[in-house]
């Protein structure tokens, strides 16, 4: 996870792009930064709502070292939750690649602050390759055992980008299957969920608009999902949760 409404893909998104561009002066730097500010109409995370399907706004910044040791900071607007209304993520890892295959593991810490029993933390890791003219990539994040969750939490997904020739086009698509403490509402009912994303990217540097069919299988009679698991006065059970399209608009730098 970093930059994105999926953050995790998003980075997967442009492994392939970046791996088709020349070697630059900066990339010989012993340390680089780079960052982005983002528009979207929805905040989805693993496939539900985290600003009750309304817009947010989100930027991220993230230092690399050459030996391939990276930390990252990164926000969005969220709806109220328990206090917070605003998620910070705060992350670092490694990144590095074996032959034809790249390989990323790390942390990250969700936080909210100004909420009450909110911050949550991962580990998280995943192997990328190239099959034929598709980046392939496949993902682990594991929530232990923590205070804000009452049994530990895995997101496995498997996520794939293909940059369309001569075009600025990219076609993404992402399949996750969560199962653990993030999944629970307030009952404890359920503890499991499959979410997907299918859409497309369309770059103009430094420009890029994103189109994305976003949904999961949580049932109707669903309540919340953490962060969300109170539900909003107001909102009908699983409203947050229903599948929806996304629109984003982000300025690289």
């Amino acid at each position: 996870m970093s930059f994105t409404a999926c953050r995790t893909l998003a980075l997967m998104v442009a492994l392939p792009l970046l791996a088709a561009q020349p070697a630059s002066a900066e990339e010989d730097k012993p340390v680089s930064f780079s960052g982005e500010a983002t528009f979207v109409t929805d905040y989805r995370f693993r496939g539900v709502s985290l600003s009750n399907r309304d817009p947010a706004v989100q930027a991220g910044l993230e230092m690399e070292t050459k030996p391939g040791i990276y930390v990252g900071l990164w926000g969005s607007s969220i709806a109220e939750f328990n206090g917070a209304t605003t998620e910070i993520d705060l992350y670092g890892g490694w990144r590095g690649s074996f032959g034809a295959i790249s390989t990323d593991i790390g942390i990250i810490a969700y936080l909210y602050p100004g909420g009450v029993d909110t911050n949550i933390y991962e580990l998280y890791g995943s192997v990328s390759g190239t099959v034929g003219p598709a980046e392939l990539t496949v993902g682990l994040n594991i929530a232990p055992n923590q205070g804000n969750l009452d049994r530990s939490s895995r997101y496995l997904y498997f996520g794939s980008a293909f940059g369309i020739p001569d075009t600025p086009v990219t076609i993404k698509g992402n399949l996750g299957f969560e199962r653990g403490g993030l999944v629970a509402d307030e009952t404890g009912r359920t503890t499991k969920k499959t979410d997907w994303l299918i859409g497309a990217d369309f770059a103009f540097e430094p420009l890029t608009v994103g189109v994305a069919y976003i949904g999961n299988d949580l049932p109707r009679r669903f309540q919340g999902v953490q962060p969300l698991s109170t539900p909003i006065p107001g909102q009908r059970a699983n409203a947050f949760a229903k599948n929806t399209i996304v629109v984003s608009l982000s300025i690289g730098f």
